[in-house]
């Protein structure tokens, strides 16, 4: 190794891993501000804290990782600018692609590594951080007893003092209800004082109750009245067991099944199970929804097999009577030129067909009148009186059945609806799960990635801006992450309501930085003066002398 790749990385190391280690204590008191209210009065101890915070910081690491190669990487080239290193390895004739290689293999390394601890460490840490923040949240907070106000903190029993001296131990006119034997207020206790404190290590709290009364209703075993007692005291001891305020972990496996907690093995099998189970459900729906489909044709076939029925009983004449009728009332008109075509080429039944007698058209509509016009009806198409009675007896019976299949055909239609409903907010949920645990693969990638983007933007930005330190180079820094970030989270929203494709919205982010870097990196190569307002001047000269130019040849 070369002694400008020495210098090159020693520059680089050091401010990585100071700001770094900034980075992730900002990211992770601002992350842990939202959980302050359950953490406060709680009386958990430090090691507890401190287990919590380490994990949480792990956590943060991956956010926090590309943030410190940005910010890194800019005051280091910032400082070689600074100082005329940078122009004076230039002028020996090293190109500033070959002094940014170093560092940049070094990246790119981070960035592997980046991808195996997201892959590896950080499912095992957020689950660890999560069930023990879980088990926090659920921990009763320390015991405190206020003046004035019952206190049920302590299981079976509630207490209430009238004062509260501001030792904190003393209580002034004490009540205390027992419901351990669980048949409501059967005992109290008065005392005029008490003395609190614990003992045993914090894991019983002892109460020295002074000049009172026990009051308590027992059962009698061979009585169905209660035998009441009253008994004064001067001093009497009671003990409470506090086991109900210590931290009570749960079984980690609980919380394994959460994506965060996952690697990309299991997160693609998880991706594959959902999708799995969207096609099942498709193939659910269908087959349970066949049955509704197959109503229509279902009544069409029973409608044809009654015509051919009475064509047989009635020689056709009963047929296309009966088929004009059931077209009309169902809407089957391909029953009506079924039954057509088979009276074509019958003469002596050309009179009743509904070209050559328009009454048969309207047939339905005199039976739906009073009886003075189906008896015209009757005798305007001369049916002898046996054909008549088993006409008026079919309608009777379709039009009593009419309510029926509007009844049934309605409750079908909204079994139809409710499955459709049922089907749509399942295949929706599945496809949130699918998404979100494809955003949840996919970063593990785009964040080592980024590692990577934010060299390429901060390292050619440090060279032209040439100022290092922590003013110019931390102002730049953040609005490249607030950019970073800003992506990140509405990709995040998008992809969950299924606006965005889960894949576009994860590397979109790092979509968006990459023409960033590059173009930095193009302008730093060719030594450009982004930065200096003596170059931005002189062009704005320039269009001056050109737009004077213009208006005195006009």
């Amino acid at each position: 190794m070369k002694k400008l790749d020495v210098l090159m990385l020693k520059s680089f190391i050091a401010p990585f891993v100071l700001t770094t280690a900034v980075a992730n204590f900002i990211l992770l008191l601002q992350y842990m501000l939202k959980y302050f209210d359950d953490f406060v009065g709680k009386n958990l101890g430090f090691t507890v804290f401190a287990e919590l915070l380490f994990y949480f910081s792990l956590n943060m690491l991956q956010i926090a990782l590309p943030l410190g190669v940005l910010l890194a990487s800019l005051m280091t080239f910032g400082n070689l600018g600074e100082h005329f290193e940078l122009t004076a390895i230039k002028s020996s004739g090293i190109t500033i692609l070959r002094a940014l290689r170093p560092i940049f293999l070094f990246v790119i390394v981070l960035s592997i590594g980046a991808y195996f601890f997201n892959n590896y460490t950080i499912p095992a840490a957020n689950l660890k951080a999560y069930s023990l923040l879980y088990d926090i949240k659920h921990t009763k907070p320390a015991l405190d007893i206020k003046a004035g106000a019952f206190y049920n903190g302590i299981p079976d029993y509630s207490i209430k003092a009238k004062d509260k001296l501001p030792d904190g131990k003393t209580l002034i006119d004490v009540i205390i209800y027992d419901h351990a034997i669980g048949r409501g207020n059967k005992t109290v206790i008065l005392a005029d004082s008490s003395l609190m404190y614990t003992i045993m290590d914090d894991r019983y709290l002892k109460l020295e109750l002074y000049n009172g009364h026990y009051y308590s209703e027992e059962a009698e075993s061979e009585s169905e009245i209660d035998r009441f007692y009253r008994t004064e005291y001067d001093k009497m001891d009671m003990v409470f067991s506090l086991a109900s305020f210590d931290l009570k972990r749960r079984k980690e496996e609980l919380f394994q099944n959460n994506r965060q907690m996952k690697n990309i093995d299991e997160l693609r099998h998880d991706i594959d199970s959902f999708q799995n189970a969207t096609l099942s459900q498709k193939a659910n729906f269908i087959r349970g929804i066949s049955q509704y489909l197959g109503y229509h044709f279902q009544k069409k076939k029973g409608i044809i097999d009654r015509i051919q029925l009475a064509d047989s009983i009635n020689g056709g004449s009963f047929n296309l009577i009966e088929a004009s009728f059931l077209s009309f009332d169902f809407g089957q008109t391909y029953v009506k030129k079924e039954s057509q075509k088979k009276f074509d080429g019958n003469k002596k039944d050309k009179r009743i067909l509904p070209e050559n007698n328009p009454s048969v058209m309207n047939f339905t509509d005199s039976l739906k009148s009073e009886g003075v016009l189906m008896k015209r009806a009757l005798k305007a198409q001369k049916i002898d009186t046996f054909t008549w009675s088993y006409i008026e007896s079919y309608v009777n019976i379709v039009w009593k059945s009419k309510k029926v299949l509007y009844t049934e055909a309605l409750n079908k239609a909204r079994n139809v609806k409710v499955a459709i409903n049922s089907a749509k907010t399942r295949r929706d949920q599945l496809t949130r799960e699918i998404n979100l645990y494809t955003i949840e693969m996919q970063k593990k990638y785009a964040q080592a990635l980024a590692c990577i983007l934010m060299f390429l933007i901060g390292a050619p930005l440090g060279a032209i801006i040439k100022k290092g330190g922590l003013g110019v180079p931390t102002i730049i820094a953040i609005f490249f992450f607030i950019i970073y970030y800003a992506f990140t989270s509405i990709g995040e929203k998008q992809a969950k309501t299924g606006v965005m494709d889960p894949y576009l919205a994860s590397w979109m982010s790092d979509l968006v930085l990459l023409p960033f870097g590059l173009f930095f990196l193009r302008q730093a190569r060719i030594d450009a003066r982004l930065f200096d307002i003596d170059i931005y001047t002189i062009w704005i000269e320039k269009l001056k002398r050109r737009f004077a130019r213009n208006h005195n040849k006009a």
